[in-house]
């Protein structure tokens, strides 16, 4: 008995590992407008073209496509931190990052730096790094959002501003 369980188990598991395995080659195309393809996904696609629209487009394995995504994430990330740090200073929050379930660029600063003049005026720049990560997804985002939150507490969101790709 315990000899066919093993069996049983040996064949679930290498079942899931094939069918795992085989996820991977899938194929991951993206289609970018000129205005919003900064170039990086070439690092990791399999291949680029142009189409006839104009548009870049990128051929990815599903694996390189999820490091892709990770990366530029991060790079813009970074690069936004780097433009708010300037502007306000250091001490003006403690991240800026792009998340992708909110389809959002959150900034987040310690309340009493908020201004909502400030804010609204530099929104439109974080929205440009923003669409550089959403116009290069599969699935392209065309509304997004900047929300400058509390630093300590991301629920309470100090101003939110949307904006809409060209």
């Amino acid at each position: 008995m315990k000899r066919i369980i093993a069996i049983v188990l040996t064949a679930l598991v290498l079942t899931a590992l094939l069918c795992a395995c085989g996820q991977k080659n899938a194929v991951v195309t993206t289609s970018v407008a000129e205005k919003y393809d900064d170039g990086y996904a070439k690092a990791f696609a399999d291949s680029s073209s142009q189409s006839e629209d104009g548009k870049t487009v990128y051929q990815f394995n599903e694996e390189k496509y999820e490091d892709y995504r990770h990366d530029h994430n991060n790079v813009l990330s970074s690069d936004m931190s780097k433009q708010v740090a300037k502007t306000h200073g250091s001490d003006y929050g403690e991240y800026v990052y792009i998340n992708e379930d909110k389809q959002a660029v959150i900034v987040g600063v310690h309340t009493e730096k908020y201004k909502e003049d400030e804010a609204k005026a530099e929104a439109p720049d974080l929205a440009e790094y923003g669409f550089k990560y959403f116009q290069n997804l599969q699935n392209p985002v065309n509304t997004i959002k900047v929300i400058y939150a509390n630093a300590n507490n991301q629920s309470e969101e100090l101003g939110v501003f949307e904006f809409t790709a060209e």
